[in-house]
């Protein structure tokens, strides 16, 4: 892969993750299942699940801990044309900017149709303090 070809691809990543993170601020469960592949792998803390629906949802989310904004930092590991490996160091923000949770993430993405899409992913709540 050309260095052009490589940053477009980048660009596209950084879009959809965009889009990705935005479904969690104002969103609602079906915003994001129209992000994922479904069925979609989550890996929780003791197993690999299969699953037809997103596993959470933000509105609850919202509604129980005051989550208004994260702050992400996403690092791409791996990148091919219809595959990414994503790493992403999160904080979750209630309006006041004050700390709700740190959580650590792997995502693997598959571009289908055009679209790219978490097929994988997994997060670590307070994996940093």
């Amino acid at each position: 892969m050309d260095d052009d070809r490589r940053t477009q691809l980048e660009a596209e990543i950084t879009e959809f993750m965009g889009r990705y993170n935005a479904a969690f601020v104002s969103g609602t469960r079906d915003d994001l299942e129209a992000l994922v592949h479904l069925p979609v792998i989550y890996v929780s803390e003791t197993e690999a699940q299969v699953r037809e629906k997103y596993p959470f949802d933000p509105e609850k989310m919202r509604s129980a801990t005051g989550f208004h904004h994260p702050e992400t930092e996403t690092t791409i590991v791996h990148l091919e044309e219809n595959r990414a490996h994503l790493t992403i160091e999160g904080t979750r923000h209630r309006e006041d900017g004050s700390v709700i949770e740190s959580i650590d993430s792997f995502y693997i993405l598959h571009k289908r149709d055009d679209a790219w899409k978490v097929s994988v992913f997994s997060g670590v709540r307070g994996a940093r303090a």
